[in-house]
């Protein structure tokens, strides 16, 4: 799991996320709200979303732009079953909430495979998220 989650407010303009992902080097946001997570931005979110669209990012907020409807993980959830999650979604990333729906981490498929015993499933699950990215392209 990766521990380090950057966050924005939903109320953050689309140019205060994309900052933020620069200071930060990072592709994704974790959404929050009176400190609860409600979505997650990728930088893809803001151009397909918003400036294709039209939108002006200094304006637009960033909980307009977020994906909202999320598949959440606990701490004390599996990696198999993890990774089955996120193989059946066809997700790459997973985030990780405690009972009060604070944002704690964020399962990858790279920090799963590295904690999986079985390099099969891994890879199954790989291929399943590639599916994916593939049917998009």
């Amino acid at each position: 799991m990766v521990g380090d989650v950057v966050v924005i407010d939903a109320s953050a303009s689309l140019v205060d996320a994309a900052v933020t992902m620069k200071e930060a080097n990072v592709g994704i946001l974790s959404v929050v709200s009176g400190g609860r997570l409600r979505g997650l931005i990728t930088d893809r979110d803001i151009i397909v979303r918003a400036i294709a669209e039209g939108a002006d990012p200094a304006t637009t907020l960033v909980g307009d732009c977020a994906t909202r409807d999320l598949i959440c993980a606990r701490p004390d959830t599996a990696v198999g079953e993890a990774m089955e999650v996120m193989a059946e979604c066809q997700i790459g990333r997973l985030p990780v909430v405690n009972d009060e729906d604070q944002i704690v981490g964020m399962l990858t498929l790279s920090s799963l495979a590295l904690r999986s015993s079985d390099e099969s499933d891994a890879l199954h699950t790989a291929q399943q998220v590639s599916k994916r990215s593939s049917k998009a392209a």
